[in-house]
């Protein structure tokens, strides 16, 4: 089924090519794209506050990942802030109004939660909002590397308001860190005592302005903190309570990994259809896909797109489940994102690598895609730190992941000899927080983490229904990862291993067109190097340098810089 905003996505407002505006330019119109988004999908307070199927359909939507700066913006809008608003507001008339304007994209929203000197740790953040005996709070950055790091605040063109978090000091008690109401700017000036400065671009990915965020004795009116001014019993609990969107977030951007796997893998497949080289035995024309080095990767990724897919639906229905405990469906949103994200990352790589050096233009996607996701790998939990948490809440059963529901298939093997095998490392420990276990237990930490989300993966597609060609082939592509130990505890020797993923993949090339089809992408992909009219309007558009003057057609050209320079000498 095509996806909602396919039709948007073939507006002219998508479909310009955006790498030849200049910076400023690109930024603003992420903005435009994003807004248009958001009064397109009009989610509602309820959608976000319940994660609703709207949501996650949003969340999954291939136009967000056309322009991941307009993707970037509508997450940390709808899900950190909006989601945050949503929680209080139902008892806030005051914070309802702001809501409203948020929803309806009169406003933009932000979420300020970790500091230049506290990621990880940002329960030890040092901004301080401090209670004046009017009821009024002042907020302030006491140290640099207190500074907000590094959500994108600066003045877009639209009023911005954002979620800050800081150390609320009553009386000079600390009384935790809580959430406030601050409004950043007016769509062009800076609210009073708050100071932006913007960061040197990212490498690689889209443009967006990402700051630096400073607050020097910025009042607050008393309706401005979110929470109640009470000490939380437990401080950590209460703490990941405030931040509990972060968690919702942990997900969104592990779902929002598929759309650039789909994408890598139709641009990447259509370019080698028609990419062809002179075959040196036969002297024929010879279309590059027919190459095993050439197909297989292909076909690989598409495997893991349609068990990626069935993934998504089984962490979204559990996440979703709040009858479930609250640590096991972050462990669930943890699987997820780590799953999800590890596949992306790997598989644009392997495909951008199979454009050769079509590959490395941001025009044909791929490149851009790459860099985006590792910044969303980041985002809302750090793969590895997640990893690292939930591999030690598994092996000592404060959390109990779903069990393999057949613990013979080879996928369920791997997995649960590293469980044990990680398990009788920490027994012979004094506790799981002795020092000696950093350096034997952490570097497997994301490897089981990774190796639980595959064998999760690959049992919900089972259960939906995948093709079993898909399948086959899916399981086969892990062997190669870990051979030594299929070698050693499966009784698969290296030849064996390869053998079953070829006769995987000679069973799937057939349905090669039927596959790429069937994930519903084309309107998304932008990149000219899929067909040959695409890549003859882009060459067409190309700014161009040649001694006989330019076609009427063209634009008038400046003269270029270096031939001003020799004029004036």
């Amino acid at each position: 089924m095509l996806h909602k905003s396919h039709l948007l996505a073939k507006s002219e407002l998508f479909q310009r090519c955006s790498e030849e505006l200049t910076h400023s330019e690109r930024i603003a119109l992420s903005y435009s794209r994003a807004i248009t988004i958001g009064r397109f999908y009009k989610l509602e307070a309820e959608d976000i506050l319940l994660t609703t199927p709207r949501y996650w359909e949003f969340h999954t939507d291939p136009i967000l990942v056309m322009d991941c700066s307009a993707g970037t913006l509508l997450t940390i809008h709808y899900n950190l802030c909006c989601g945050t608003f949503a929680r209080y507001s139902a008892s806030r008339p005051e914070l309802a109004k702001i809501l409203e304007k948020m929803l309806s994209f009169q406003m933009m929203g932000q979420f300020c939660l970790t500091e230049l000197g506290h990621g990880l740790d940002v329960m030890n953040l040092g901004t301080i909002a401090t209670l004046l005996p009017d009821g009024s709070f002042l907020l302030n950055t006491p140290v640099m590397n207190a500074a907000k790091y590094m959500p994108p605040t600066a003045p877009c063109g639209i009023p911005c308001i954002a979620i800050v978090f800081a150390r609320l000091i009553v009386h000079g008690e600390d009384r935790g860190i809580k959430p406030f109401a601050v409004p950043l700017h007016d769509g062009y000036t800076m609210a009073k005592g708050v100071t932006v400065k913007v960061l040197s671009p990212r490498g690689a990915s889209r443009p967006l302005e990402h700051s630096l965020t400073y607050f020097t004795n910025v009042r607050l009116h008393p309706e401005a903190l979110m929470d109640t001014m009470d000490k939380p019993e437990n401080v950590r609990q209460g703490f990941f309570q405030q931040i509990s969107r972060v968690i919702v977030g942990t997900l969104s951007m592990g779902v929002s990994a598929l759309a650039p796997m789909k994408i890598g893998c139709f641009v990447t497949a259509r370019y080698s259809q028609r990419r062809v080289v002179t075959d040196a035995s036969t002297g024929k024309l010879r279309p590059i896909i027919s190459f095993r080095t050439q197909h297989a990767p292909i076909l690989t990724v598409l495997a893991h797109i349609y068990v990626m897919e069935a993934f998504i639906k089984k962490c979204v229905t559990l996440f979703s489940d709040n009858s479930i405990d609250f640590g096991l469906r972050h462990c669930i949103a943890a699987v997820g994102k780590i799953g999800l994200l590890g596949h992306c990352q790997e598989s644009l790589i392997s495909l951008s690598e199979r454009c050769g050096a079509q590959g490395l233009f941001e025009v044909n996607q791929l490149s851009v895609l790459h860099a985006d996701m590792r910044g969303a790998s980041i985002a809302e939990g750090d793969l590895l730190v997640l990893a690292i948490r939930f591999t030690m809440e598994l092996l000592i059963g404060r959390i109990e992941f779903p069990k393999p529901n057949d613990p013979s298939g080879l996928l369920a093997q791997r997995e649960l000899s590293m469980i044990d095998e990680l398990r009788q490392l920490i027994f012979g420990s004094r506790h799981h927080r002795d020092r000696r276990l950093e350096s034997l237990i952490l570097p497997y930490c994301q490897p089981l983490m990774e190796a639980i989300g595959h064998r999760f993966a690959y049992e919900a597609a089972v259960e939906q229904g995948v093709d079993e060609r898909l399948l086959n082939l899916y399981v086969a592509s892990f062997l190669k990862k870990d051979s030594a130990w299929y070698s050693e505890h499966a009784g698969l020797p290296r030849s064996e291993q390869h053998k079953k993923e070829q006769q995987a993949i000679d069973t799937v090339l057939p349905s090669l067109d039927q596959l790429l089809q069937g994930i519903n992408i084309e309107p998304y992909c932008t990149a000219p190097i899929i067909s040959d009219d695409m890549w003859g309007r882009y060459v067409d558009s190309l700014k161009t340098f040649t001694e006989v003057p330019p076609l009427v057609r063209h634009a008038k050209k400046e003269p270029r810089e270096d031939t001003k320079i020799r004029a004036m000498l």
